[in-house]
């Protein structure tokens, strides 16, 4: 928005209210579309939401995850998706889910990180969050759960912000764990340095962590390991997949095993350093930091790591992070934001290639390829950028 619209938009907002304010938005930007794609034209959900209903039929039906039916998440997530379904048994009741929740974070992100601001001001945050292309598409077209790990660490700032204990701290990323996928494991080791108690914290994590693996374990044995597979087929775009044309005979000789495990090994130790070198910043100010560092260096450095990810952090990102005066910020991600909606869909298109130069004597590749280097210089960007703002804050 310009410099002359932006105040006139957060006026508007100041008059009518924050109650009405979010519900005009979540309806325009988020419910409307659903009726509009699934009611009004009757189209199916697609891609992964198919899966995830699968599951959640097992489930509704009171079946143990990773023993009775196969799951990729983590063993609470099916049962979660099942509740939609037992009064409307269908993939787009599913997709509804998606919605409903990533509204919910919504709000709490917005309660949790208003940072001083008026409510015309976050809730002019809100609308350039609902407006930005990969939220929209992955959420609503896609039916994506990534955005659910962000509520359990965002909803651990606002029970810090509360008051509450290190073990309490430790109980809601547990049950991060067991509900969303493994992937929010990564956030563990950078909160336990953080935080001052962290036997509290490791306790908080074993009460509501131990009984859920013992079972998981007496009634499926070494099952509960299925989510692990989810990392092991190669993804794009990464530094792999990138450097491929020109790397690529290196890249062959290596197991997908040690490709993965050499990601690992960058992304904890990139963010057990910010959590030492930023120890000072409060806890508030950490948390989207660490997050962007964690999922920026994964989509860097992960080979099973994809475009989809980007829904992970554009909302710690927006409200945690960005100064809002920064306009050239915000049409670069916009730029980002849509190579990440058209990249995984071309790709798949074309037959998932990792590229030799052959490939690109034909312009699909050419263009999938520009869309991969995009998105890998795009999340680059967006962690110098975080580094500078949290330089900022420490100064």
């Amino acid at each position: 928005c310009s410099s002359d619209l932006r105040p006139q938009v957060e006026s508007f907002f100041d008059r009518i209210g924050k109650t009405a304010s979010f519900s005009l938005l979540a309806f325009i930007f988020r419910i409307l579309p659903f009726w509009v794609v699934y009611v009004y034209y009757g189209i199916d959900a697609q891609s992964d939401v198919q899966i995830f209903w699968h599951s959640a039929q097992k489930a509704k039906e009171l079946g143990i995850v990773y023993r009775d039916f196969p799951s990729l998440y983590s063993p609470l997530f099916a049962y979660i998706t099942a509740i939609p379904l037992i009064f409307w048994d269908t993939a787009r009741a599913v997709t509804l889910l998606m919605i409903i929740i990533e509204l919910l974070i919504l709000l709490l992100t917005m309660r949790t990180y208003r940072n001083g601001l008026s409510s015309g001001q976050i809730l002019f945050k809100t609308l350039i969050y609902l407006c930005f292309p990969a939220p929209f598409i992955f959420c609503v077209i896609g039916g994506q759960e990534d955005i659910w790990m962000w509520g359990f660490a965002c909803l651990m700032v606002w029970a810090w912000l509360k008051g509450k204990s290190d073990f309490i701290l430790g109980v809601i990323v547990a049950l991060g764990l067991i509900v969303t996928k493994a992937f929010f494991v990564l956030f563990v080791p950078p909160i336990f340095l953080k935080l001052s108690n962290r036997w509290h914290f490791i306790l908080g994590m074993a009460a509501l962590g131990i009984p859920t693996l013992a079972f998981l374990y007496l009634h499926g044995g070494t099952a509960f390991l299925m989510p692990i597979q989810l990392a092991q087929e190669p993804m794009c775009p990464n530094i792999w997949s990138v450097t491929y044309p020109i790397l690529g005979d290196l890249i062959a000789r290596f197991n997908i095993r040690i490709l993965n495990w050499i990601g690992l090994f960058v992304i904890v130790g990139a963010t057990s350093w910010q959590a030492v070198k930023f120890k000072n910043l409060e806890l508030k100010q950490f948390v989207p930091f660490v997050w962007l560092g964690i999922f920026g260096v994964m989509m860097i450095f992960q080979i099973g790591a994809y475009s989809n990810y980007i829904f992970i952090y554009a909302m710690p990102m927006l409200f945690g992070l960005v100064n809002f005066e920064d306009k050239k910020f915000f049409v670069y991600s916009f730029i980002i934001q849509t190579a990440a909606v058209l990249q995984p869909s071309l790709w798949f298109r074309v037959g998932k290639p990792f590229y030799t130069w052959v490939f690109f004597l034909q312009g699909k590749f050419i263009i999938e390829y520009v869309f991969q280097l995009i998105i890998f210089f795009g999340v680059i960007y967006w962690m110098y950028y975080a580094y500078q703002q949290m330089k900022k804050a420490i100064v």
